[in-house]
Parts: C-alpha cells; sequence; structure tokens
C-alpha cells in the first residue's frame, strides 16, 4: 500500500474515532439531561395543575356548603311558597356562569321544591350512591358518582350538602350543586398542547380509575377505566417512565402529583398524571442528531480533502527519497532536499542530504587514500632505491668539499651537490610522512598558544614581505584535546603558503570561534590571490601545486592531521578577498589521552 493511501486512511480512521466517541457521548448526555429536564417539567406541570384542580374544587365545594347554611334555604321546609329560594338559586347559577349546570333544593321526598332552572321544579330526581365524602372546615360535602358517557360532552359532578333545620334538630332537605366537569377537561386541554408535542393528562380518583382527561384520553373513551392505575406513586409528586401501551408504542415519560388539598379541608384522594411519549418528547435531540450527521458528513469531506492534500504534501519528499535511493546505485548525485513544511519531513530531507553529501565525501576520501597509497609506495620504494646512493653523493661531494685542491667550479658543485642531496631528503622525508603519518599523542592545550607559536616561527618570514599577521581569539582560552606538534605544523603549513602566495604588506587574520559547546572552528584568511573553484576541488591531492616551487604535499599532509584528530578542513573565499581556510575540531576526543 501506497504512503499517501495510508496517510489518507489514518487521518480518516482518526477522525471517526476521534468524533464517533464524542458525538455518541454528547448525544447520550443530551438524551439523559432533555429527559431529566423534561421529567422536571411534567412533574412540576402536575403538581401545578393539581394545585389547580384542588383549589377549583375547593371553592366549588365550599360555594355549596356555604350556600346550604343559609337562612333563606328554611324556605324550602313550607315548599318555598313566595319562590324567593328559586330566585336566590338562579342568581347564584348566574353569578357562576358555565361553571354550575344547575342549583336545586331536594326535600325528603325527593322532590325538586326550588331550582334555578323553572322546569325541573315539581319533578323528582334519583339521588345516586355517594362517591366521596370532603371534609370542609365547617361541615361535609357529599360528591356522587360522576355522569360520563362518551362522548362526554356533558360531563357532570353532582355534590349535594345537608340542610339544617333551624327550628329544630335534624335536617329537612338536601341542596344540590351540578358541576360542569367540563371545565376540569377544557383545563387539560389547554395544559396538553405545548411546543415540545402532544401530552396527555389524566385525573385518577382514589381508586386509580380516570375521571377526568385530556383530548386524546377522551378520543380513546378511557375514562372511568383503570388503565392508568399504578403509573404513579402513591403518595407526593414525582416522575417515572412506563411502557406506552395503550397510549404510544414508544415508553412515555410520567409527571404525577397528589391531591395535597387546599388550604384547612381535606383532599378527594385525587392524583393527576401528565404524560408526553419519549419519541416525541425526544424529537429536539433526533433533529440534532441529523444536524450533527449532516455536520459530520461535510466536516468528513473537508476533512478528508485536507487530508489528501496534506497526505500528497508529506509523501511527495518521502517518495522523493524513495526514487534517490533507487536510482542512486546507477547515478550517484547529491540529494536536493524539498521545501516541506513539516519539520520532520525537513529534518528526514536534511538527513539524507548530509547522506548524499557524506557518501560523496567518502567516495572522495576513497580516491584520496587510493592516492596516498599510490604515495606510500612510491615514497618506500624511492626511500629504499634512493637515499642509499643519495647518502654516498652528499657524503662524497663532502669529503670533496674539504680537499685544498678542489678548484672554485669544483667547490660551487661539491656545494650543489650537498644542496641538492639535502632537498631530495627532505623531499623523500615529506613523502614518508604523507604516506605513513605518526599517530598523534592527544593532550590538553589552549589552541591560541598553538597558534601564536606557529606565529612566532614564521615572524622573520612574515617581515621580510611586511605581511601582518592577526590572530583573533576569544576570552577566555579555547581548551582542545589533540597533539600540540601536529597542530603546530597544519597552521605552519598555511600560513606559510599564504606568505608565499601574498604580495608584499599583505595581511593574514586567524580567527578562533567557539562553533558550539563541542567543537571549536578556527579560520586562516588571507587578501591574497586567492583560489580558484576549479582547484579547491584538487586543493589536498597528493603533488597539486599551484606554485612553480612547491612539492604539493603541504596541504595533503595538513589535511591528514586534521582527519585524525577527527576533524575537517575545507577551503574557500575569505572575507579579505583572499583565500580562507575553515578547520572544525573536536574540543574532545573520544580515545583516551596519550
Amino acid at each position: 500500500m501506497r504512503i499517501q493511501r495510508i496517510f489518507l486512511l489514518s487521518f480518516l480512521a482518526l477522525l471517526f474515532l476521534g468524533s464517533a466517541p464524542i458525538a455518541a457521548l454528547s448525544f447520550y448526555a443530551s438524551r439523559v439531561m432533555l429527559r431529566h429536564e423534561i421529567a422536571n417539567s411534567l412533574e412540576n406541570d402536575a403538581a401545578m395543575l393539581m394545585q389547580q384542580i384542588d383549589m377549583l374544587m375547593f371553592e366549588r365545594l365550599q360555594n355549596v356548603h356555604s350556600w346550604s347554611q343559609l337562612d333563606i334555604l328554611q324556605e324550602g321546609r313550607i315548599g318555598d311558597i313566595d319562590k324567593r329560594l328559586a330566585q336566590f338559586l338562579e342568581n347564584m347559577e348566574q353569578s357562576y356562569p358555565g361553571v354550575y349546570l344547575g342549583l336545586f333544593y331536594l326535600d325528603d321526598a325527593n322532590k325538586i321544591v326550588a331550582a334555578s332552572n323553572s322546569d325541573a321544579i315539581g319533578s323528582y330526581f334519583r339521588p345516586q350512591a355517594d362517591w366521596i365524602q370532603a371534609n370542609l372546615p365547617h361541615g361535609q360535602i357529599v360528591l356522587e358518582a360522576p355522569q360520563l358517557e362518551p362522548p362526554y360532552d356533558h360531563a357532570q359532578l353532582i355534590m349535594r350538602a345537608s340542610v339544617p333545620d333551624k327550628y329544630s334538630a335534624g335536617e329537612h332537605g338536601q341542596l344540590y350543586g351540578i358541576f360542569d366537569f367540563k371545565h376540569i377537561m377544557e383545563l387539560f386541554d389547554r395544559a396538553s398542547r405545548v411546543e415540545s408535542g402532544q401530552r396527555y393528562i389524566v385525573l385518577l380518583d382514589a381508586n386509580g380509575r380516570a375521571i377526568a382527561g385530556s383530548a386524546e384520553i377522551r378520543s380513546r373513551q378511557m375514562l372511568l377505566s383503570q388503565t392508568f392505575a399504578g403509573w404513579g406513586d402513591s403518595k407526593g409528586h414525582g416522575s417515572k417512565i412506563h411502557q406506552g401501551e395503550p397510549l404510544s408504542q414508544a415508553p412515555v415519560l410520567v409527571g404525577y402529583a397528589h391531591s395535597q388539598g387546599y388550604q384547612a379541608y381535606a383532599n378527594l384522594g385525587w392524583s393527576l398524571l401528565i404524560m408526553q411519549s419519549t419519541e416525541q418528547a425526544f424529537q429536539s435531540i433526533w433533529r440534532l442528531w441529523w444536524w450533527f450527521g449532516c455536520v459530520f458528513l461535510i466536516s468528513s469531506l473537508i476533512a478528508a480533502a485536507i487530508a489528501h492534500w496534506l497526505a500528497r504534501r508529506i509523501a511527495s519528499p518521502i517518495l522523493d527519497l524513495t526514487s534517490w535511493v533507487r536510482n542512486f546505485q546507477i547515478l550517484p548525485v547529491s540529494f536536493k532536499s524539498g521545501t516541506a513544511d513539516i519539520n520532520e519531513v525537513q529534518e528526514l530531507s536534511q538527513a539524507f542530504a548530509q547522506l548524499s553529501e557524506d557518501l560523496e565525501q567518502s567516495r572522495q576520501q576513497v580516491i584520496h587514500a587510493a592516492k596516498l597509497a599510490v604515495v606510500g609506495e612510491m615514497a618506500a620504494i624511492m626511500a629504499h632505491e634512493v637515499r642509499t646512493p643519495l647518502s654516498i653523493l652528499q657524503t662524497s661531494a663532502q669529503i670533496l668539499q674539504a680537499e685544498t685542491a678542489l678548484t672554485e667550479d669544483g667547490r660551487d658543485m661539491s656545494r650543489i651537490i650537498v644542496e641538492e642531496s639535502a632537498r631530495l631528503n627532505r623531499l623523500i622525508s615529506t613523502l614518508l610522512d604523507c604516506a605513513r603519518p605518526r599517530p598523534p599523542h592527544m593532550r590538553g592545550l589552549a589552541v591560541e598558544l598553538v597558534i601564536e607559536r606557529a606565529v612566532e616561527l614564521l615572524s622573520k618570514q612574515a617581515e621580510n614581505k611586511s605581511i601582518v599577521i592577526k590572530v583573533v581569539k576569544p576570552q577566555p582560552l579555547t581548551m582542545i584535546e589533540a597533539d600540540e606538534e601536529l597542530l603546530v605544523q597544519v597552521f605552519l603549513n598555511l600560513m606559510l603558503n599564504a606568505i608565499q602566495m601574498l604580495p608584499v604588506a599583505g595581511h593574514i587574520r586567524v580567527q578562533i570561534i567557539a562553533s558550539d559547546v563541542n567543537r571549536v572552528q578556527i579560520k586562516v584568511e588571507d587578501d591574497g590571490p586567492g583560489i580558484t573553484p576549479e582547484s579547491r576541488q584538487r586543493l589536498f591531492d597528493p603533488f597539486f601545486t599551484t606554485r612553480d616551487t612547491g612539492i604539493g604535499l603541504g596541504l595533503t599532509v595538513t589535511q591528514q592531521i586534521i582527519l585524525a584528530h577527527g576533524g575537517s578542513i575545507k577551503a574557500g573565499l575569505s572575507e579579505l578577498g583572499g583565500a580562507c581556510f575553515t578547520i572544525l575540531l573536536p574540543k574532545r576526543q573520544t580515545k583516551n589521552l596519550c
């Protein structure tokens, strides 16, 4: 699989693995919080609605009880001859428009003596069985079983109160009030319509029988049934979740509240349920989930596009590296790092670029080593074949110089033989040093002192050409581990070459720079003619020289000494306009000091 596809799939997998759990947890947490909020809302609404019903029923019961205690009700004992009681009942019904369906006085023979509706006077009324006995602060009211038949358009609740006989002990009749129970139904209808969806509201009696309900309950003809018995707890108020049947296929949230009574009257034992289907209650969550899915899909597409672009951006330099490695054996060219913005890819590209440079440097070192091997073989042959006859010639010439009878020309010839023999001997020694350099003896020393010693040794040659040698050194002294004699030879070779190449009144500058905590950098610069780019490529090769009198081994020996110290040397252009040799030396050697 290509690395670009791996990156792309990895980005998408991380996106999914990162966002999917968060989305699931967010959805679950939102669902739990919404359920809790809706349950609390149902519970609070149930408690408030039950309190309204308690207050409403207290007013109706208190009305009937208070009217039964009035003196005008005594007119019923004499048959309401002057119709004052009927007029009173009519006035009371009109003062509560739409609340009462009728008010009437019933004697002991169950005959209606007086009524708010004159048509009912003289008829007989058949009382129903007692349903609830409601205790009031100063008496008792009896509620008869509710008259509820589908479609519940004429729901009524009959209340009666005994009329005391104020002229003798006992009672002389009953005052009836027919309360229009549709008021409670309408109250439920208004409370059931909310923004979050349809609610179901049911009023239960003490036996769990539904005695009132919202429109949806009534349309299913569920009144006077015990379908909802047990859907709420026996006391107080709260919320719970219940199986939705027969209201809904989904579970329903139920907020319930029990009657707490009003003021000093005992409650009727009623309880109220407000229910809502979880399918409707969680519609907002599902809408949010749908929107989240759309946002997630769009984000995924955008992320995929970005991931594709980023994968290509990451993979491109890596593919370049792969191609370079594949073709390096065929065409060993240096690797050029790309312009990737990713730090790791930049570092990898730089590492490969450094690798290609190191490989090229290693190749040059192998070539250089091969050349040195040739020099070593030549040095061994010359030392064996030339030194012995050369010593004989030099000794013979010295003996001839001691002869008194030797002519002046003979003496000159002898002197030339001695000098040239010495020069050839030095050449052989240099060749041997180049081919078999001695191992350095490392010890701690200050670079500045080594350079000053080399400057002191070359001071006479510099003065002869009026050349100024300036040493720029930091404070304090720069300490390294090196072979002092070999380093002196390095700086002698570099500065002597500069003196030989510079014109009169030239300048040489030696700078000591602490490159970092592990290395020191030293620059030897001059303002001479400099080094051509062509010469830089072969500058450290054996026998390469740009001077007619040079041998071409000085810089070769210098490079070998620097390499033996674990450092490096390179030639370039100086800020002064001439040549610049930059040396990098480690401050500490990894091998043990001698």
